[in-house]
């Protein structure tokens, strides 16, 4: 009787892949982003937000927010707030992101920035 093995080494997944995952996982969905885009004959508050990779430069995500108006007219301030944080710290959380850029309109309950993981975890000590 001959036993045969066989091995398939798993190649690791690269950064962005990581990080595409992850923004497919908060979007609910692996579509592009910009098929769930507001019609402009259409409210704009009846399209949630969802978020699009514009690129990773070293250790830093870049994003732009489709359907920005929901996020920050209609959400209010906690909802923005939560909305950003999990989006935030979701991807905070891969190995070798440091930092997560949000691009958007400013608006009453939300405005664009840079987080950063030190940020965060002086946040919660």
């Amino acid at each position: 009787m001959i036993l045969t093995l066989s091995c398939t080494k798993k190649t690791p997944k690269t950064l962005e892949a990581k990080v595409i995952e992850k923004i497919h996982e908060l979007n609910g969905s692996d579509k592009d982003p910009e098929t769930f885009a507001a019609p402009e004959d259409e409210p704009p508050y009846l399209y949630p937000p969802k978020l699009k990779l514009v690129k990773i430069s070293a250790d830093t995500v870049y994003l732009t927010v489709i359907n920005d108006f929901y996020l920050t007219q209609s959400m209010g301030t906690t909802g923005a707030e939560d909305y950003i944080v999990k989006s935030g710290v979701s991807l905070l959380e891969i190995d070798g992101i440091n930092y997560v850029d949000f691009s958007f309109t400013m608006g009453d309950h939300a405005y664009p920035g840079t987080f950063s993981k030190a940020g965060y975890q002086a946040h919660q000590e």
